[in-house]
């Protein structure tokens, strides 16, 4: 077996440099629509928001206002409008939650239990979330052909919106399915490392991700307390003679140094959450999404299996149409491996890609808060070395000549 099949992570010269994009080996398709979603505003217990429409080709915007349902009701359609067997389905975001007791536990998790700060609502992680799974959706082959996506990003009327429910039926018939199926060994050594690997990088992005958003929220709570110190700081200047004058201004000038040294903590999480944070998380939902696609593959296998074996007990009366099955669940089998045999080489190329550009983005972004830290850190050093040498001279002035 060749060694870039013993290893998905590796892709062979010939693929890496015959091109810069990793869908250039098929014939390339375009996406029909520039889609951004600018804004988002909270309207009672929905989320409203602004989707920004382009058509390619003869450049017409439309200004669109869709909720989170309508985006789940696109979803729903692209999954049961198009067969699905062999293809990663981009994965559909959370809802966000936007009640006052969700906005209570993430203040916690960002500042700490003992918090009686609230975060402001703000859903620019969301909008990039959605505006991402758009542009996912767009991009792919299949998909970005759909009717149903079309309409949805052309219409200014919202689709008609049904509730989807998966009830306890459904989740114990999965439950069931994934127990019986989900270890069953694959005929093809390809598809089972596959599975191997994706099955334990999915844990890993999962991990890695949660772990990743605690050091964020740890990085939110350290300035958090620099915001308290410097509160503290600023309260000690209860006496008025002139050595204490000397110690506030000190103080002053420390306060001011911490509320800075919170504002830049802060800009660092921020962009921590918005270029590797957002690739972590997005990879996370993604191996899900990769890891079902293969289950769905399995699934036709121990369907195939089970025709070979009714074949082989079928009654010759009845052996025609066991053939029939049989054949019926090979080709279903086989089409869907062709599928997820180009699929999954497109996605491996893509997250190489995608894992470049995240760690670059965060790279560039650590180093430019790193410089204006330095600088702000300049100055306030600066600034508390002059007190303290100002206050030292003025002493030293007036005991000589007083």
């Amino acid at each position: 077996m060749k060694e870039s099949e013993n290893n998905p992570e590796i892709t062979s010269e010939d693929d890496s440099s015959s091109t810069s994009s990793p869908k250039s080996e098929n014939s390339p398709h375009k996406s029909k629509f520039d889609v951004r979603i600018t804004n988002a505003v909270k309207d009672g217990d929905t989320l409203n928001f602004t989707v920004e429409s382009t058509k390619v080709g003869d450049g017409t915007t439309k200004v669109l206002e869709r909720i989170f349902e309508d985006f789940e009701w696109l979803h729903h359609c692209l999954i049961t409008q198009n067969n699905i067997n062999g293809l990663i389905v981009p994965p559909l975001p959370l809802k966000a939650e936007i009640d006052p007791k969700s906005a209570e536990s993430k203040s916690r998790r960002q500042l700490g239990n003992d918090t009686n700060v609230l975060v402001g609502d703000e859903f620019q992680r969301e909008c990039r979330n959605l505006e991402k799974y758009l542009h996912l959706v767009l991009a792919h082959e299949i998909f970005g052909k759909d009717h149903s996506l079309q309409k949805f990003l052309s219409e200014s009327e919202p689709p008609v919106r049904a509730k989807i429910r998966k009830g306890l039926i459904y989740k114990l018939s999965s439950a069931v399915d994934e127990a019986r199926k989900g270890n069953h060994k694959d005929i093809d050594d390809y598809f089972q490392k596959m599975r191997d690997w994706v099955n334990n990088y999915t844990t890993l992005m999962r991990e890695t991700s949660n772990n990743y958003n605690k050091m964020v929220n740890a990085q939110y709570r350290v300035a958090g307390c620099y915001c308290h110190l410097s509160t503290a700081l600023t309260q000690t200047g209860l006496y008025k003679d002139e050595e204490s004058m000397k110690v506030n201004k000190i103080l002053t000038n420390l306060s001011l140094s911490l509320d800075d040294a919170k504002h830049e903590l802060e800009v660092l999480s921020a962009n921590d959450e918005k270029t590797l944070g957002f690739h972590l998380d997005l990879y996370a939902r993604y191996m899900e999404s990769v890891k079902e696609m293969l289950f769905r593959r399995t699934c036709l296998l121990v369907d195939y299996e089970d025709a070979n074996r009714m074949l082989e007990k079928a009654k010759p009366q009845k052996r025609q149409l066991a053939e029939e099955a049989r054949d019926n669940a090979w080709k279903l089998y086989d089409d869907c491996s062709e599928v997820a045999r180009k699929e999954m080489k497109v996605f491996i190329k893509e997250r190489l890609f995608s894992s470049q550009d995240g760690f670059t983005t965060f790279a560039e972004s650590q180093i430019r808060t790193a410089q204006d830290t330095k600088q702000i850190k300049s100055n306030i050093y600066l600034s508390i070395y002059l007190s303290i040498y100002l206050s030292i001279y003025l002493s030293i002035y007036l005991s000589i000549y007083l």
